[in-house]
């Protein structure tokens, strides 16, 4: 088989290839094995008829369809081996002439491939990382909204209830005299002034005593999500059963005893203050790989086209109907309630898909520079990992190999931690080897899956 490449616009290029007429006899006896298990000829067992017998009874256009078939597949793939492409969508086949035995089998294929990335200086880029500290105020900070999470509300004998206070209320609100849905609750405890109601509501409720009944006449915002109840005058009949305040407890070392096994509250400071100070650093570790990747990117010239932005289009789109599932929505949803359309939702979403795109592909483009590979026992250390994850049934069909996208899913997540690495270590040599985007990276491929 002989094949040129001729590159064209927009990642695109065309393979002419020739298989000369050897070749085309192969094809020929591959695809007379493949039609002879399908046909019966009288005086011969099914799968036994001879060549020639089989020619006479249905002609040789029998055997065309699936000798171009075999010929086409083995030298486009032999063709992209060859010229080392990385084809992102079927070719494109056209022929020049009906394919014949004894003569050369000439044909074109035209595919859209990875485009080529030119790198710039990524082993020089100019990141400095935040060397974050943890004030006393912070850990005053954390503590208070410990104390706040620990808090009771207790009962009071207070008649008035007033900003600040907690209320056990029932209420039903009325639209044109009539009851509307998700309008109505028993024994509801309120926070009044924490502003979770419709504007008025809590304000409303200032000054009532215990068993007080009440008529609350407002408005919805014009802007409220429910279309049907937005900008319209209602009004919401409440009963006050209960005025109850919160109850805060008092930070001592007896606090500190019950968070763990800290003797003192200034233990517990301590332990805070690390907890704070791990956090911090897990962001800015996070922060500096990100402006490290984000330089390396912006310094490569890499020609997007539509094939690969859509592509990744529909996995975020994906990936937003499976998190809005999550919560009990759909995307059709969401969108109404955002008030735009799929395109408008998809013009949204470009930018960010074009930026992983590009992203993945200048990455990729490292770790090929760089010579970065996996092992097989760092894909299995890791597949091991992520199955704990898993229900039984998945884990058997990815231990057996059914399911080949996981393991060249978690392959390129493994090339990506390493490259990142190493990009890091340009930057900060005296950086620990690893990153915080290998924790993450875990994390996400099992959200992924």
């Amino acid at each position: 088989m002989q094949s040129t490449l001729e590159q064209l616009e927009n990642n695109r290029v065309l393979l002419k290839l020739e298989a000369d007429p050897q070749e085309v006899a192969d094809a020929f006896n591959q695809a007379y094995k493949k039609v002879v298990k399908q046909v019966s000829v009288p005086g011969f067992r099914k799968g036994k008829v001879p060549r020639f017998i089989l020619e006479q009874q249905f002609g040789k256009e029998v055997l065309y369809q699936d000798a171009v078939e075999y010929l086409v597949s083995k030298s486009y793939y032999e063709a992209i081996v060859e010229h080392k492409l990385e084809p992102i969508e079927n070719p494109k086949i056209d022929f020049e002439d009906e394919i014949e035995e004894g003569k050369p089998f000439k044909f074109q294929a035209e595919v859209e491939v990875l485009p080529e990335v030119k790198l710039g200086a990524y082993k020089e880029v100019d990141v400095e990382k935040e060397q974050p500290v943890v004030t006393d105020e912070e850990v005053e900070q954390e503590l208070k909204m410990l104390q706040e999470r620990h808090a009771e509300l207790v009962a009071t004998d207070k008649q008035a209830l007033e900003k600040g206070d907690f209320a056990v209320i029932d209420f039903e609100g009325y639209l044109n005299e009539k009851a509307f849905p998700g309008g109505a609750a028993q024994g509801y405890t309120i926070e009044v002034g924490a502003g979770r109601f419709i504007p008025g509501f809590e304000e409303g409720l200032i000054g009532m005593a215990p068993a007080e009944e009440r008529d609350l006449n407002l408005t919805f915002p014009e802007d409220y999500h429910q279309k049907d109840l937005a900008g319209q005058e209602v009004v919401f009949k409440v009963k006050l059963h209960e005025i109850k305040t919160k109850e805060l407890p008092t930070l001592d070392d007896d606090f500190a005893k019950e968070q763990g096994e800290y003797e003192t509250l200034d233990d517990f400071k301590a332990h805070l203050r690390k907890r704070l100070q791990e956090r911090k650093d897990h962001e800015a570790d996070h922060k500096f790989e990100d402006e490290v990747i984000k330089q390396v990117v912006a310094g490569s010239t890499v020609n997007l086209t539509d094939t690969l932005i859509n592509r990744e289009l529909e996995h975020l789109i994906h990936r937003m109907e499976h998190d809005l599932e999550a919560r009990g929505l759909k995307l059709e949803e969401y969108l109404t309630h955002t008030e735009q359309t799929m395109e408008q939702f998809r013009d949204q979403l470009r930018p960010q898909a074009e930026e992983r795109v590009k992203t993945d592909l200048v990455l990729s483009a490292v770790a090929q520079a760089e010579g970065i590979t996996v092992s097989e026992d760092e894909l299995k250390d890791r597949i091991g990992y992520l199955l704990q994850f898993y229900p039984p049934e998945l884990r058997e069909d990815i231990l057996k190999g059914k399911n080949r996208d996981f393991v060249e899913g978690v392959r390129s997540s493994l090339e990506r931690e390493k490259t990142v690495k190493l990009l890091v270590g340009f930057v900060a040599p005296e950086e620990e080897a690893e990153t915080t985007a290998d924790v993450d990276q875990k994390e996400e491929e099992v959200k992924e899956e």
